[in-house]
């Protein structure tokens, strides 16, 4: 039987040769239902930056973003999960 998410699984990757650093986050169905707007408002962040290519949707209603951002990564996460009102880091790899 499936593991079903309810918390937005995030990690952090470094590119092997430039170093560049990019997030992913999984936000689970059940997240979306709850969190809509706080994501909406997240994405739409000047400071978020990711493209149509770094999106994967899946047929449950979730979906998975790769994005990049000036500041600190994780505290770009930290700031969407403030926004959801939960405070969970979640998988985070540095």
């Amino acid at each position: 039987m499936a593991e079903v998410l309810s918390e937005p699984q995030f990690q952090i990757f470094t590119h092997p040769k430039t170093g560049v650093k990019t997030g992913r986050i999984y936000f689970p169905a059940l997240f979306l239902a709850d969190n809509y707007e706080s994501i909406v408002q997240w994405l739409q962040r000047q400071e978020i930056h990711f493209c149509e290519q770094g999106l994967k949707q899946y047929g449950d209603g979730s979906f998975r973003l790769y994005f990049k951002t000036n500041n600190c990564l994780e505290t770009e996460y930290l700031q969407l999960m403030k926004g959801s009102g939960k405070w969970a880091v979640g998988n985070s790899n540095k």
